[in-house]
């Protein structure tokens, strides 16, 4: 089975509470009182779990999202793709967690009898403990898809699985605006514009190290990064290699996450975010920056996720 590396730029972020204010008339990101509350969490104890999805596919492409936030994606050509996911950045508290599967076809409209997913929810006791492996994996669960004896143009399962973890962040459901209920053309405009400020920045090779360092401090709470390895983060900027070229903003849609509280825009070639890097000979998608905005229901304000 073919192990595919995908290297994908983390621009993570929070959000931020202002008060009562009037909308704003241009959309505008701000992450730094939030971000400040992150840096000083108390955690509920002292353990740091680690939670995985260990996943293995051959013939098709699939839709996997936990708590209904996108968790693991694949619609390369490649017939077989196995990969590990960590899934700690889509817990927000612990008990039940929602794991929504979707499989599609590889080629055409159905999906060959040769299809099958298998999936391993993994748990590592203590992230901490790099010297000793984490504390050891621990098999929590294991699924594989049943054979298909008819022509189904997709296969779908819903579960769900219990974790158990230090944290409890309900900033989205304090704060975050339901966006299903919102215009979608403002909407669109709204976070296309948001969209267009990031992507001038990555072609004008700007790095902005405030702005993340306030994006990843939820690093700090859910995988449990010290303030010094958030800073070593924050100040590394993006490498401009030759052979990868930053693809203009276009042929994307608007998607929404976590049960509609959270939006991004995912490009129409392999649905992954809509800032990415080709290979300059090729064309082939070679690097991805995830980007997720949610948007305060109280101030107007955008908060990137």
């Amino acid at each position: 089975m073919r192990l595919l590396d995908k290297f994908v730029v983390l621009t993570m972020g929070i959000f931020t509470f202002l008060g009562c204010a009037q909308q704003p008339k241009d959309p505008k990101i701000d992450n730094s009182l939030i971000a400040k509350e992150l840096r000083s969490y108390k955690f509920i104890d002292d353990s740091r779990p680690g939670y995985y999805l260990q996943i293995n596919n051959q013939n098709c492409h699939y839709e996997i999202k936990v708590n209904d936030l996108n968790t693991a994606r694949f619609f390369d050509p490649y017939s077989s793709y196995s990969i590990r996911k960590p899934l700690n950045l889509r817990i927000l508290k612990s008990g039940k967690q929602s794991l929504s599967v979707k499989v599609l076809p590889l080629n055409g409209d159905v999906l060959s009898k040769k299809v099958n997913l298998q999936l391993r929810l993994m748990m590592y006791p203590d992230m901490t403990d790099k010297e000793n492996d984490y504390g050891g994996s621990i098999t929590l669960w294991d699924w594989e898809m049943p054979a298909i004896d008819q022509d189904l143009p997709l296969f779908v399962m819903d579960t769900v699985f219990e974790a158990k973890v230090p944290y409890k962040l309900d900033i989205l459901d304090k704060y975050a605006l339901d966006l299903s209920k919102m215009d979608e053309e403002k909407l669109l405009k709204e976070v296309l514009q948001l969209f267009k400020e990031r992507h001038t920045q990555l072609y004008n090779n700007i790095h902005d190290e405030k702005f993340i360092n306030e994006s990843i401090q939820r690093f700090h709470v859910q995988v449990y990064y010290s303030e010094e390895r958030i800073n070593k983060l924050a100040a590394k900027a993006i490498s401009k290699e030759p052979n990868k070229i930053l693809q203009p903003l276009e042929n994307f849609k608007l998607q929404l996450y976590g049960n509609g509280k959270i939006v991004t825009l995912l490009n129409t070639i392999d649905y992954d975010s809509a800032l990415w890097w080709a290979d300059k000979e090729t064309g082939e998608p070679l690097r991805w920056q995830p980007f997720y905005l949610f948007k305060n229901k109280d101030t107007g304000e955008w908060h990137v996720w």
